[in-house]
């Protein structure tokens, strides 16, 4: 499977300049938990702060002025107020969720390793891992995350895996017994993109409660965003999630 990292950035002429000056790229890690806490959480919200924003998701005070910087730019967010009593609203949830959809794609800024394996199918993979002291080292994706939520729509038994510390993927290739494999593969090992977004499911309380999952999941964001350009059977999954999420429902518009 191919793998590689897509940088898109978009570019804007500063008035009364002749100098073209690059946009900063708000889809990257760090700011995708900027983008992540607007979509679900201020899309509730009459206004925010910077400082709220700042507080909630750990990211920089610079980091999340960048953002907003973009957002208000390009139409995402407005300003009420000004300096100290500066606030903003969300005013395009649906076409913020649909650019960063043009931005990013799993199969395009993850690095993904496909296998077989010996053993006995998905469960006993799940319950190999949980018994090993590599359960901490994986969050599951795409379709096993979406079966985890209780929205999973398809029949695929595919095992994915994110890697939060790749360098361990011989360890998790020799207690899964895994071997690579191209096509009919059984098992998904895929290093992140959005790291940040991967880790935060390890603190996940709404996780911790869930008994049917014996490894953490991705949070349902960034599940729907992987899943949405996932060739098999990717968008069919993504949208039934949509459809049925609260979360998801309120910032996602399917294209006619």
């Amino acid at each position: 499977m191919n793998s590689g990292v897509v940088s898109m950035k978009g570019k804007f002429l500063m008035a009364g300049s002749n100098q073209v000056f690059a946009e900063p790229n708000i889809y990257a890690d760090k700011s995708s938990l900027v983008l992540e806490w607007l979509l679900l959480e201020a899309v509730e919200r009459e206004q925010f702060s910077v400082r709220e924003v700042v507080n909630a998701t750990g990211v920089s005070l610079g980091q999340v002025q960048k953002v907003f910087g973009v957002l208000v730019m390009n139409g995402f967010i407005q300003t009420i107020g000004l300096r100290t009593a500066k606030k903003f609203t969300l005013k395009k949830p649906q076409l913020l969720l649909k650019a960063w959809l043009e931005h990013y794609s799993i199969v395009k800024k993850c690095k993904v390793h496909t296998y077989r394996t010996a053993l006995q199918g998905r469960q006993q993979l799940l319950e190999t891992l949980s018994a090993s002291n590599l359960k901490q080292n994986v969050v599951l994706a795409l379709h096993s995350a979406a079966e985890v939520t209780g929205f999973k729509n398809t029949n695929l038994e595919t095992l994915e895996l994110y890697m939060l510390e790749p360098k361990k993927r011989k360890q998790l290739e020799e207690a899964l017994q895994l071997e690579p494999q191209e096509r009919g593969f059984e098992v998904l090992l895929i290093e992140p993109y959005y790291k940040s977004m991967v880790k935060q499911s390890l603190n996940d309380t709404k996780q911790k409660k869930r008994k049917n999952s014996l490894i953490t999941y991705t949070p349902v964001l960034l599940t729907f965003l992987d899943l949405y350009h996932f060739p098999l059977r990717g968008i069919e999954q993504a949208e039934f999630m949509a459809e049925r999420i609260t979360d998801l429902k309120r910032i996602y518009k399917k294209e006619r």
